[in-house]
């Protein structure tokens, strides 16, 4: 502020700046680095709107986060508890019916809420890695690119960065895919007779193998009808797994743009 007030009045008297001592300019030259040709030096308004943009979209991203992880709870406590039912009740077929239609259903509204995540997560990330990198390192050589444009128009015209099918196939990955497990373990068990209430191993003959398939044609024919979609959602996102990432593996780290 001292050096503000000299600097004004040396304007008001006659436009001569005062001559700084050698004190006060070592410790200005010390307490404020060179920064390299071509820095992207940012204003005082510019650096306190992005960092209250960044809030903002960090805000959105935990939100829908939080959304994500209700649905699994929502989807764990509702298998386990079925299947605890099911086990108490060999007759009642209805019961897994009834299980793969409501994992089925929480699998889609989680990919949904994960799409919306997806696009929060994409601001975030550009922010950090085009914005924050630089301004902390001071360097120019960082990750580059239209950014600028790019987060200018997502922002004027919002869009999806990955397909619904897509995001079911990264959310079975994650969670889902052990949950269909073991629902369809514990159905085929309940239909060949090795679930804790029926019997051991000892019913797996061939005879009884054929006669619960006549019995239980229905039932697995709804499975089959069932998991069939699940092996083209697993593929479609094995295949995609490197396209968008979250966190990098230490040992396999890579650059990319996000």
């Amino acid at each position: 502020m001292n050096l503000f007030n000299e600097y004004r009045s040396a304007g008001d008297s006659g436009g001569q700046k005062p001559a700084k001592s050698e004190r006060e300019t070592d410790s200005v030259g010390d307490g404020v680095p060179d920064l390299p040709p071509g820095f992207p030096v940012y204003a005082g308004s510019e650096a306190t709107t992005m960092a209250h943009f960044y809030r903002g979209e960090m805000n959105r991203l935990t939100i829908w986060r939080t959304r994500m992880d209700a649905t699994t709870n929502w989807a764990i406590l509702s298998t386990v508890g079925l299947l605890s039912f099911s086990f108490q009740n060999p007759t009642a077929d209805a019961t897994f019916l009834f299980m793969l239609a409501s994992l089925w259903f929480l699998l889609t509204v989680e990919s949904r809420r994960y799409r919306f995540y997806d696009v929060w997560r994409w601001r975030v990330r550009i922010l950090e890695a085009h914005f924050l990198v630089p301004t902390v390192a001071k360097k120019t050589n960082t990750m580059q690119g239209p950014w600028r444009e790019d987060l200018c128009s997502d922002l004027l015209y919002p869009t999806f960065k990955m397909s619904m099918r897509e995001a079911m196939g990264r959310r079975l990955w994650r969670n889902y895919i052990y949950l269909f497990s073991l629902v369809l373990i514990a159905a085929l068990g309940h239909i060949f007779g090795i679930s804790l209430v029926t019997s051991g191993w000892s019913l797996l003959t061939r005879e009884y193998i054929a006669a619960s398939v006549r019995e239980n044609w229905m039932l697995l024919c709804i499975i089959l009808i069932t998991y069939a979609p699940l092996v083209g959602l697993a593929v479609h996102g094995w295949k995609r797994r490197n396209v968008i990432v979250e966190l990098h593996d230490p040992r396999g780290r890579r650059a990319y743009r996000v």
